[in-house]
């Protein structure tokens, strides 16, 4: 795999420490030619450059071997499903984007309309408050009811008795298997820096999801985890302070941080919020820690990415014991996870963040769209879990009933408005 090929040559430690001005200009210049042999276009290649020369490596060289494999299909490699993969591109290197893909797969694929989605969410939320915004917000409206109507047309065709059952959804390979270099006993040590380092500067962090279940189910980091995964409440949280912290705490690493972004109808026209959602941590070890901000909105607590929302019932903290580091974590630790996971007291190494945790909830932007329609797509085979995402998605406004197709993407859904500014 052309992943493994990179980490092999270039270690994870290595992509993701700081680098001079020789080593960006060598592997940039490098990653630029490659990434211009495979999609034969200036603006992409020169994308891959900014994000080397910008000492952002673990992006420039992801977007390299997506490339790759999108342009080869024979290649195939470790797709991170909480990864957008056209994250932080420019509307024009979106526009580079949506032409390469269109040169290099089938109209009818449920995973390159998935990915015209993302690309066309990604340049509504870019543009917003610009005149392009009206024909990119209209592309994704057309590029979801696409795959919406390839998905409703494949769950009618399921439905037929004499039909094929329909096939699993093929899986990201990530969502089975650990981080490369991941270690338990290195991610215990990373834990505690982490801790260390967020408590010291007065945060207050506390535990969740997978070193939740790990804590909780064996007492110890889990051996097939991806990350460590670390909360704080907003509402406590100054971001300006926390920001300062990560960026200029040698020996971490914030590799990104990821904003939810959200499109909001006000009397005044729409209005976008940016809300501070995930930092990405990476400690010296090569151990990544994802730090989520919770909001108490309403009767839930929600964290996410610039993908996805998950939603809890109210919590609050207490020490739990984790391999004797004592954390903080949710006070009704069990009732969390089976939020979370279901049923998280048996093993499940086939776990999909987009498919199978059940407190996954829809927000109001462009982005929610493009996953939903996406999942949609991939839960065909599970009718039950389909026909509840239709349900959610029509609630949430994404779509209205159709006398023919049943369902369509609503027309009002991010409407343009002539009032719209870019409110915070």
């Amino acid at each position: 795999m052309l992943k493994s090929l990179i980490h092999r040559v270039l270690p994870r430690s290595y992509i993701t420490a700081r680098h001079g001005s020789v080593s960006r200009w060598v592997l940039g210049a490098g990653a630029y030619g490659a990434a211009l042999a495979t999609t034969m276009d200036h603006t992409l290649a020169r994308e891959v450059w900014r994000r080397m020369w910008a000492d952002d490596y673990p992006s420039g060289l992801a977007r390299l071997a997506w490339y790759a494999r999108r342009r080869f299909p024979g290649l195939d490699m470790s797709v991170d499903p909480l990864s957008l993969f056209c994250s932080g591109m420019t509307p024009p290197e979106l526009q580079a984007m949506r032409r390469f893909l269109l040169r290099h797969g089938r109209v009818e694929d449920e995973a390159l309309l998935g990915e015209l989605c993302f690309i066309s969410a990604s340049a509504a939320i870019e543009t917003f408050g610009t005149p392009d915004y009206v024909e990119n917000i209209s592309r994704l409206r057309a590029d979801a009811g696409a795959l919406l109507d390839r998905s409703l047309s494949r769950m009618a065709e399921a439905a037929d008795p004499s039909a094929q059952p329909l096939a699993e959804s093929r899986r990201a390979p990530t969502a089975i298997s650990s981080r490369a270099g991941f270690s338990p006993l290195g991610a215990e040590t990373a834990l505690r820096d982490t801790l260390a380092l967020l408590e010291t500067g007065g945060f207050r962090p506390f535990i969740l999801s997978g070193t939740l279940l790990g804590a909780i189910r064996e007492g110890r980091m889990l051996e097939h985890d991806y990350d460590i995964d670390l909360g704080l409440f907003a509402d406590e949280t100054d971001l300006t302070r926390l920001e300062r912290l990560l960026h200029h705490s040698p020996p971490f690493r914030c590799i990104r941080h990821e904003c939810q972004t959200l499109i909001l109808d006000a009397p005044a026209g729409l209005r976008r919020r940016d809300m501070p959602a995930v930092y990405k941590l990476r400690h010296a070890s090569g151990i990544m820690i994802d730090i989520f901000l919770h909001y108490r909105e309403d009767d839930v607590i929600w964290h996410g990415t610039a993908l996805y929302r998950w939603e809890n019932s109210p919590f609050t903290l207490s020490p739990c014991d984790l391999a004797g580091i004592n954390p903080l974590a949710p006070a009704n630790a069990e009732q969390n996870l089976t939020e979370n996971y279901g049923d998280w007291r048996e093993p499940k190494y086939s776990f999909h963040c987009a498919l199978d945790t059940p407190n996954l909830a829809l927000f109001a932007g462009p982005m929610a769209l493009a996953v939903a329609i996406r999942r949609f797509s991939m839960l065909l085979s599970r009718p039950a879990d389909a026909a509840r995402l239709l349900d959610q998605m029509a609630a949430a406004g994404f779509i209205e009933s159709d006398p023919e197709k049943g369902w369509k993407i609503s027309e009002a859904v991010f409407r343009p408005s002539s009032g719209q500014g870019r409110g915070g």
